[in-house]
């Protein structure tokens, strides 16, 4: 699924990729984080500047369970050089909350 960012959104500039279970449909998901800028991809790319788990994975991967590819192939980049930022799923509605309240004032 992928979404093209707002570019005057607050946080344009991102490419953004979800993997694991969401809180929330992924098709909303990438609607918010369409609306404040980020542009949404459905795989992880050299391209790729943010990886969103999911909450409930985290927690399932913190056990010794295997992660995601999508995880692992985020992780074999940023062994290469690739600056990709990896984010717990709440973590990323706190600033998805954050910029939509910015951009309203």
């Amino acid at each position: 699924m992928t979404r093209e960012g707002n570019l005057d959104g607050l946080l344009a500039g991102e490419v953004v990729v979800f993997t694991g279970a969401l809180s929330m449909p992924r098709r909303k998901a990438a609607n918010l984080a369409a609306r404040v800028g980020r542009e949404v991809d459905g795989g992880v790319t050299k391209n790729t500047t943010l990886l969103i788990v999911g909450d409930q994975d985290v927690t399932r991967f913190e056990t010794g369970q295997s992660k995601s590819s999508k995880h692992l192939k985020t992780e074999a980049l940023i062994a290469k050089g690739p600056r990709i930022r990896i984010l717990r799923e709440s973590a990323f509605l706190q600033l998805a909350k954050a910029a939509a309240d910015y951009a309203q004032e």
